[in-house]
C-alpha cells in the first residue's frame, strides 16, 4: 500500500470533485438513524465522513484502511472538523473478523451500517472480505457498496486500473445480491471515461 500512502497527498484534491455527489447518494441510501454505529471500510482520507456527519451527527463512526498515509489524512480531517465519535484504525481488510475488530475498537463489533466506496475493486480476495463485512453487520443491518465495473474495457479502464491498482472486472454487485436481502442497485451519474467503467452503488440488508 506504499502507493496509497503517496496517493493520500493528492487524493482529495484530484478526485473528490468527481466522486462527491456519488458519496452523497451512497450516504442517502444508508438511511442513517440516531444512535447507530457505522464502519467505513477502505475509508481512505475520510471523504465519506463529511457527508455522514451532514446527514446525522448522532452516530458512532469507525473507519479502517490499510494505508497509513490515508489514515493520517483522515485523522487530520477529523481533527480539523472536530468530528466527535469518529475513530480510525489500521487493518488489512482480510483480517476484519469480529474478534480482531473488537481488539481495535474496544467494544463489540456489531455495526448497524457498513459502507465501502472504491474499496472492493482494489482489495485482494474481495469476496472473502465481503463475507467478513457481512459478519460485522447486525441483523437487518445495511451495507452500501460503491465501485466501478468495466462492461466494455478501453484505454481508460487500463489507465484507472494501473493508477488505482484496481481490477474493474469484478462483478461485485452480483455477489452482494446473492448474499443479502432487500437488494438495490443503480448506476451513478459519472462519465465512464473518467472512471474507467460504470460507477454503481449497491445496497443490501443482512439476511
Amino acid at each position: 500500500m506504499k502507493w496509497y500512502d503517496i496517493f493520500s497527498n493528492f487524493y482529495d484534491s484530484s478526485l473528490e470533485k468527481l466522486y462527491s455527489e456519488s458519496r452523497k447518494r451512497a450516504i442517502e441510501l444508508l438511511d442513517l438513524k440516531s444512535g447507530q454505529t457505522l464502519i467505513d471500510i477502505a475509508c481512505g482520507t475520510g471523504a465519506n465522513f463529511k457527508h455522514i456527519k451532514a446527514t446525522n451527527t448522532d452516530l458512532e463512526v469507525f473507519g479502517t484502511d490499510f494505508s497509513e498515509g490515508m489514515l493520517r489524512k483522515g485523522q487530520a480531517n477529523i481533527d480539523n472538523n472536530n468530528w466527535k465519535n469518529t475513530t480510525l484504525f489500521q487493518a488489512d481488510a482480510r483480517e476484519l473478523t469480529p474478534s480482531f475488530v473488537k481488539e481495535q475498537i474496544n467494544k463489540d463489533p456489531n455495526f448497524d451500517r457498513i459502507i465501502c466506496v472504491l474499496g472492493l475493486s482494489v482489495i485482494p480476495d474481495w469476496e472473502q472480505v465481503l463475507d467478513k463485512m457481512l459478519d460485522l453487520l447486525t441483523e437487518n443491518g445495511k451495507i452500501v457498496i460503491v465501485d466501478v465495473f468495466a462492461e466494455k474495457r478501453n484505454f481508460n479502464t487500463w489507465l484507472v486500473e494501473k493508477f488505482a491498482k484496481a481490477d474493474l472486472n469484478r462483478e461485485i454487485w452480483q455477489t452482494l445480491e446473492k448474499k443479502t436481502s432487500n437488494f438495490h442497485y443503480e448506476y451513478l451519474p459519472v462519465k465512464e471515461r473518467k472512471v474507467g467503467g460504470k460507477l454503481f452503488v449497491a445496497v443490501g440488508m443482512k439476511k
